[in-house]
């Protein structure tokens, strides 16, 4: 039976084609149109994980537990520090998807409910990553959960502590943090259906050029560009989902290699850190979640606690569930955008700026001058800019290049599919000679290097099948 008669055999029986997903053109087949399933892959790998997980995590022995899972579990260091790797992936993929929509223009008509779907999702992200986190028991742990109650307190909840944060006993935190980790991860899979099919429904945006710059930017589903989704979507989905699991599964293996984890600093380490009744714990500056540490530095603000938690978490997400509503013009070209790109670009540095500064100078109150000298330039020339680009910016369409021709032919992209699949299948292989508690981060980083072997495969094939063998 051939491939391609396997496929329709597949369709025929699951009925795949009678599924409303919307097929998109070809030139959509690059990875800027396929950010969101980045995020949406590392989830799938984020609850496989942690269902696993959940059969070894004790919340009545928090810290001895998490060690167990990875001196004593077969597998258990993959698995427990891909797991929190792939909340470090969810999270960059969102902030980068997140800010190519917005450059895009993809929060105007029709997409307002996605974007703001969107921004939710990357709220509730930093809940539950924030929530995982500090579940391990160990002096991060316990320093994120200080940072969290001095929030809630700052912001007048201090009310709700206690149905967050326990009764003042180790078991009644960690089995809280444990049920509210799992909620929100729950709510989390349920916007992201809203959010697909809002997708699906809405369509991907295409070039500005075919929409003349302008809103509603909108694939007609009779454009004769537009091929069935299956199995074309299908494929370079799985080939998406095998490239992101297993950069989930290389890097933390990496770094978790002895060698190597001696070098890695505690805010990025795979593993946890030390116990906080440690004596090695006084000497670990008191870092929240690295994810957290602008807000986490906005705490130390001259302002009052009370306005530090505001401008640094509330005010945020309320500019950006409100961005629709800041920009109704119709306009998608970012030169027609000032205010809104002043914000964002002055935002995105402002994030940088105070992460930096919330490393270095961790739990250190800032000074007034300090403050002055480090915000206000980003927010003068972020707006200088974004007005200048605005008044002076040439509006014309630039001129278009040629092409690139394609410089892999049909058989030798079907051949390195053919040799990045024995490459797979050799490395898969390998893993299995090793011991599987001592030696789990070599296990893991050949498991990642047979996954992005195997998603090369999946990606070449598609490119020989599909674009190439199309034409």
């Amino acid at each position: 039976m051939s491939k391609r008669s396997l496929s329709d055999w597949i369709a025929d029986v699951l009925h795949l084609k009678d599924i409303p997903f919307m097929g998109v053109p070809d030139y959509m087949y690059n990875i800027n149109y396929w950010l969101g399933a980045i995020s949406a892959s590392a989830l799938f790998w984020q609850a496989i994980t942690g269902l696993l997980l959940l059969l070894y995590y004790q919340p009545s022995n928090a810290y001895a537990s998490t060690e167990a899972i990875i001196s004593s579990v077969p597998f258990g260091s993959i698995l427990l520090s891909s797991h929190l790797y792939g909340a470090y992936v969810m999270i960059m993929a969102t902030y980068i998807h997140g800010l190519y929509v917005f450059f895009k223009g993809g929060y105007k008509k029709p997409r307002g409910l996605q974007w703001v779907l969107g921004v939710l999702l990357f709220a509730l992200t930093l809940g539950a990553a924030f929530l995982g986190y500090s579940l391990t028991g160990d002096v991060l742990s316990t320093d994120a959960v200080d940072v969290g109650r001095g929030i809630m307190g700052a912001l007048g909840l201090s009310s709700l502590a206690p149905i967050a944060f326990g009764n003042g006993t180790q078991l009644d935190l960690f089995t809280r943090l444990l049920g509210l980790h799992i909620i929100i991860v729950a709510v989390i899979a349920l916007f992201f259906v809203l959010h697909f099919y809002l997708a699906e429904q809405n369509g991907f945006m295409p070039r500005h050029s075919e929409v003349k710059g302008m809103a509603p930017a909108v694939l007609k589903k009779d454009d004769p560009r537009i091929k069935p989704w299956w199995p074309r979507n299908f494929i370079f989905m799985i080939g998406i989902v095998l490239l992101t699991w297993g950069v989930i599964l290389a890097v933390p293996s990496a770094l978790a290699i002895p060698s190597v984890l001696q070098h890695v600093p505690i805010l990025f380490s795979p593993y946890p850190g030390p116990s906080p009744t440690s004596p090695a714990a006084a000497s670990v500056p008191p870092y929240p979640p690295w994810f957290f540490l602008a807000i986490y530095k906005a705490m130390d603000m001259p302002f009052g606690l009370a306005a530090d938690a505001t401008l640094g978490s509330l005010i945020p997400i309320i500019i950006l569930l409100i961005i629709p509503l800041l920009d109704r013009g119709p306009s998608l070209r970012v030169s027609d955008r000032p205010f809104v790109v002043g914000l964002m670009i002055t935002g995105v540095t402002w994030l940088i700026e105070l992460s930096v500064w919330g490393a270095l100078q961790p739990g250190v109150p800032a000074q007034i001058q300090y403050v002055g000298l480090v915000m206000l330039p980003p927010l003068v020339i972020s707006f200088a800019g974004s007005y200048a680009a605005h008044f002076f910016a040439l509006r014309g369409s630039r001129p278009k290049g040629p092409k690139s021709a394609r410089v892999l032919e049909r058989g030798a992209a079907t051949a390195l599919s053919a040799v990045t699949a024995v490459l797979a299948i050799v490395a898969s292989l390998l893993s299995f000679t090793l011991n599987p508690i001592s030696q789990g981060p070599y296990i893991g980083l050949l498991w990642g290097a047979a996954l992005i072997s195997l998603a090369s495969s999946f990606f070449t094939y598609f490119y020989s099948e599909y674009l190439v063998g199309s034409k």
